[in-house]
């Protein structure tokens, strides 16, 4: 009722007070209790300071799907450690396996540095898999990994599944058959990423400049996508993006120093490079300040 009285219905004035002491609701320009008997929904008790009301306040956070129960139990607090283990025990076999789960994306999405709508987006999709019995018979770690990378891709993160694979417990190549099988099974259709979404981080850990982000990113939409229709992993061509900027730009770096950064080959950048270059019409290998050793000692035999 208090929300809903703007105004003093004998002045017409908006200077309605409310008065929690006296439960009463009144015009402080002409006098007029509008209401009495008002219900206070706040606390019944106080406190002076933050750390007062966070040990009297008796609700817990929001509902969240990180959380076995969902965040919904009461907690009890400075509970021996022996009656701790007895109420993991009487938990059932299907919310021991959810809660390690929950667990596992907490700890890989942290060590990725995701947020947390990451974490949330990627428990909800297990508890999918797991409604629809696509858990039993297959590693956790295999799953948990392969959902994490889906909602990366999904949600325009970009990370690799290399990445993924040296934070988890489980190898490459047993994430990647989970992956397909869970693209297969959610009939989820995935676009190819982005290399582009590649280019800030590689170029921070390069120590690149803002100019150099700019042009590589520029390179990398002149190509309009040209790299993925081709079969391109997004890496190598962000990689050899970078690359073509640095020798253009004047702030060189080698394609092994780029290669260890990325996680890719030589070769790998050298390849798309080239073939970036063509349709730029720029001949990179005469503009880099650095020729690489099998032109100079060609250049000598003859």
């Amino acid at each position: 009722m208090e929300n809903k009285i703007r105004n003093c219905p004998e002045c017409g004035s908006k200077n309605v007070v409310s008065d929690s002491k006296h439960a009463e609701l009144y015009c402080a320009d002409c006098g007029m209790v509008i209401a009495e008997n008002i219900v206070d929904l706040g606390p019944e008790w106080r406190a002076y300071d933050s750390e007062q009301a966070s040990k009297r306040v008796r609700t817990g956070p929001g509902m969240s799907y990180r959380i076995h129960d969902k965040g919904l139990s009461t907690s009890t607090p400075k509970l021996p450690a022996g009656i701790k283990r007895l109420r993991w025990v009487n938990m059932g076999s299907s919310e021991k396996t959810l809660a390690f789960a929950l667990i596992e994306i907490d700890r890989m999405a942290c060590a990725l540095k995701l947020p947390n709508d990451i974490k949330e987006t990627t428990a909800v999709l297990y508890r999918k898999a797991a409604k629809r019995c696509l858990i039993k018979g297959r590693s956790i770690e295999e799953l948990v990994s392969a959902m994490l990378y889906i909602i990366c891709r999904q949600y325009g993160i970009p990370r690799t599944l290399k990445e993924i694979a040296a934070v988890s417990r489980s190898p490459l190549k047993k994430i990647r058959r989970s992956y397909l099988f869970l693209l297969r099974k959610f009939e989820l259709k995935i676009a190819p990423a982005d290399p582009s979404h590649y280019v800030p981080r590689f170029c921070s850990e390069l120590g690149l400049s803002e100019r150099i982000r700019e042009k590589a990113i520029e390179i990398l939409k002149e190509n309009k996508g040209k790299g993925a229709a081709r079969g391109w992993a997004p890496i190598g061509t962000a990689a050899a993006a970078i690359y073509i900027a640095t020798v253009l730009s004047g702030e060189y770096r080698t394609e092994k120093e780029i290669a260890k950064v990325v996680g890719t080959t030589e070769i790998t950048i050298r390849n798309r490079y080239k073939e970036l270059g063509k349709s730029l019409e720029v001949d990179i290998d005469s503009l880099s300040p650095h020729p690489r050793r099998e032109k100079a000692s060609a250049a000598d035999v003859s």
